[in-house]
């Protein structure tokens, strides 16, 4: 078996995992644990199992403390956004330092967890346990997958090494420029945006990782593919609503993802295309989900939702594309998956 169906068969099943384990606890905001899974999965050298959990634990807890911004954001805003602007601008550099799943993961941190204590406490500690678990169910699926399916070694299999952009601090300082006002916005709605704000920032970091160029149509076009695959995701599940199929069909959907991604299906669109287009597609899906238990309209709440990233799409496009005539940027970063 090629190492690329290896890695397909791995993020297939850790992602079925996951929605097992994190839908069937009825956690809050199940799908974040879905998208920590894939983000692990996706790395090309996955963590020792026991480094996994303490990882993943270590990283519940430093989330749970993103719930101290909460009364400086209530009682004092000015220095709250301030903070929060700065610590976005390191994570970005961390980012581009080839750290990206630690940066990402503390970008979530610095980002939601505050806007997720406006609405309810407990929900910010839900969603740091949600996103610990996901961690921790990743590691440990892609140890047991690695196993069964041990891979081949190939002069390849050092993988590249990093390569830092020549402008890392204009590429961060445009990256915190595009996520800042959807979380200052966030502020009004804490409940609608959230969802917003995790796109938000997956569109930043993956600016840096793109020409200018590309920018527009990746942005738009992998949003417009989540939005897709979400769509179909509703379908399968409307066909036999139970938490089997649920599993089914994210396995069976993330496979078809996954095979693109890693390239074994030829096709004109980088990695990091598919990436965000699969997280678009879980933060689309699993509201719809939470709206159809409550009684919503899901399509109508889907249609918003969609409509308002992309309309962050085209903000972040318009950034760039700003931005890019005042000051050309160095080369972009190198390609890189999620967890590179």
């Amino acid at each position: 078996m090629h190492n690329g169906d290896r890695a397909v068969l791995r993020i297939s099943c850790g992602t079925a995992i996951a929605a097992l384990v994190c839908y069937s606890l009825a956690l809050p905001m199940p799908h974040l644990g879905c998208i920590m899974a894939w983000i692990v999965l996706c790395q090309g050298k996955p963590l020792p199992i026991k480094k996994g959990i303490v990882v993943g634990l270590v990283l519940m807890t430093t989330m749970m403390g993103g719930v101290l911004m909460v009364p400086l954001l209530t009682h004092y805003p000015l220095p709250a956004l301030l903070l929060t602007a700065l610590l976005l601008y390191q994570l970005m550099l961390m980012w581009l330092a080839g750290k990206g799943t630690q940066a990402m993961l503390l970008t979530m941190m610095v980002a939601i967890i505050p806007i997720a204590g406006l609405i309810e406490q407990s929900l910010a500690v839900g969603i740091a346990q949600m996103m610990g678990l996901g961690i921790i169910i990743g590691t440990v699926v892609n140890r047991i997958a690695l196993a069964l399916f041990p891979p081949q070694a190939t002069p390849e299999s050092a993988g590249k090494a990093h390569v830092a952009p020549q402008s890392p601090y204009y590429l961060a300082l445009r990256a915190v420029l595009i996520v800042l006002p959807v979380w200052l916005l966030a502020l009004s709605n804490p409940a609608f945006y959230i969802p917003a704000v995790m796109k938000t920032v997956m569109l930043a970091q993956q600016t840096n990782t793109l020409a200018a160029k590309q920018v527009g149509r990746e942005l738009v076009l992998s949003t417009l593919m989540g939005a897709l695959l979400a769509v179909v995701l509703w379908f399968g599940l409307s066909l036999w609503p139970s938490l089997l199929m649920l599993v089914l069909w994210l396995a069976l959907v993330s496979l078809w993802v996954a095979r693109r991604m890693v390239r074994l299906v030829a096709n004109r669109f980088t990695p990091s295309f598919w990436s965000n287009a699969w997280v678009t597609c879980l933060i689309l899906f699993g509201p719809a989900i939470q709206d159809s238990a409550a009684g919503k309209d899901v399509w109508l709440a889907s249609a918003m939702r969609c409509s308002l990233y992309v309309v962050v799409a085209l903000y972040g496009w318009a950034c760039v594309v700003i931005l890019e005539r005042w000051r050309p940027s160095g080369r972009p970063a190198v390609e890189a998956t999620p967890g590179d």
